[in-house]
């Protein structure tokens, strides 16, 4: 086996719990709604809903005014922002702080692999404007060589708050790694996306380890190009009690992109299985040693 010269990791489930942080998030983001607005919970939720399974995705930053609670306020977006989504956004970011984590052994696995000179690329099907986020959040960019997305959402008719329209102006959400989109018909399982992520890098896929959550769409797209696929078994473990409250309110599309952690029958089990993401490095450096040996 040739020695491991870089890594691609995806982001849900892999480097930190998705459901963990989306599921209070989204409920402290509901509780400031209801509050603004004297809407009841179900009431808020549904209309929530109908926007994320539009756009497939609970973190679509745009979802209150392009509900059907915006429109309860006679398109008003000026007071709507200031007296609604403001202190709903605010909530939802509290709640983010507070829950999203990295995953133990995430940054210590990232950080040896940056001492050690191995580029570790994340490749993420989430748009660039939630993926960025979190991983500023998280205080990654340092430890990143490259975060690759899908397109950013774009700016709804609606109305945007001025202080994500100044940003944007500005450049966007500054990272320390530089920032790639990739087209939305590049997302896992097609190979594409991580075979341009591999000529970005100057390596060929059997000098890549790919490690991932989704038997589905990771593990097999890995195993398609030839790369060493690592499965993080460890991202798989969802309590019934959070699968529960994601249930009421995700819609239904968001959690299929997010939870495809299902076996099937007909699929070749993985390579390597990972109880933490600090044996990445383990699987690298034991790659190198084999290599030198068998020159």
């Amino acid at each position: 086996m040739p020695a491991i010269r870089a890594v691609i990791t995806d982001m849900d489930n892999t480097l930190y719990s998705w459901v963990d942080y989306i599921v209070p998030s989204i409920e402290a983001m509901v509780e400031s709604l209801c509050r603004t607005t004297g809407f009841p919970r179900i009431r808020v939720v549904q209309a929530l809903k109908e926007v994320y399974e539009r756009y497939e995705s609970n973190e679509y930053p745009f979802a209150i005014q392009e509900s059907n609670l915006f429109q309860s306020f006679h398109n008003d977006f000026e007071s709507f922002n200031e007296l609604v989504i403001s202190p709903a956004r605010e909530a939802f970011r509290s709640a983010r702080k507070k829950y999203l984590r990295p995953y133990k052994g995430v940054v210590e696995g990232l950080r040896a692999l940056k001492e050690a000179g191995v580029p570790v690329v994340a490749l993420t099907d989430a748009p660039r404007n939630p993926a960025e986020r979190r991983v500023l959040a998280m205080g990654l960019d340092d430890l990143l060589t490259a975060l690759w997305a899908l397109p950013a959402f774009p700016f709804p008719d609606t109305g945007v708050a001025h202080d994500i329209l100044e940003r944007e102006k500005a450049g966007g959400v500054k990272l320390r790694c530089p920032v790639r989109e990739l087209p939305r018909e590049f997302e896992k399982p097609d190979p594409r996306g991580i075979l341009r992520v591999c000529d970005e890098l100057g390596v060929g896929p059997r000098e890549l380890l790919f490690v991932g959550d989704s038997l589905h769409k990771d593990i097999t797209l890995a195993q398609r190009i030839g790369a060493l696929d690592c499965w993080a078994e460890y991202g798989t473990y969802v309590s019934a009690e959070y699968r529960e409250r994601l249930s009421i309110i995700s819609a239904p599309s968001a959690t299929r992109r997010h939870l495809q952690h299902a076996e099937a029958g007909d699929r070749r089990p993985p390579t390597v299985r990972l109880s933490s993401f600090e044996q990445v490095w383990e699987r690298v450096r034991e790659s190198r040693k084999g290599s030198t040996a068998a020159a």
